[in-house]
């Protein structure tokens, strides 16, 4: 009977020691979850900010574009602008 009895207590104790290492696995796991969990919206989130960077950066680079355009035909249009004055000019003296 004592037998037994110590038999029942010693698997007792097995088992409550079996369940405090599970919950503390268990208590792990979760904490492991969150801090996925919270890299991940971190991650989201950063992806979000390079997103709206990127098309921001597309803009300017079509406004750059469309400026430099500009340029060129204002530089054109001084050029050939400039160059008939020259023409006229000389045409004067000749």
């Amino acid at each position: 009977m004592i037998g037994m009895a110590q038999r029942r207590i010693a698997e007792k104790s097995s088992l409550k020691q079996l369940l405090a290492k599970a919950q503390t696995l268990a208590e792990q796991v979760r904490d492991t979850a969150e801090r996925v969990h919270q890299q991940a919206k971190e991650a989201h989130r950063l992806t979000d900010i390079a997103r709206r960077q990127a098309e921001r950066g597309r803009e300017l680079s079509k406004a750059g574009r469309a400026r430099a355009v500009v340029d060129s035909i204002r530089w054109s249009v001084d050029t050939s602008w400039n160059g008939n004055k020259r023409r006229a000019s000389g045409d004067d003296k000749t």
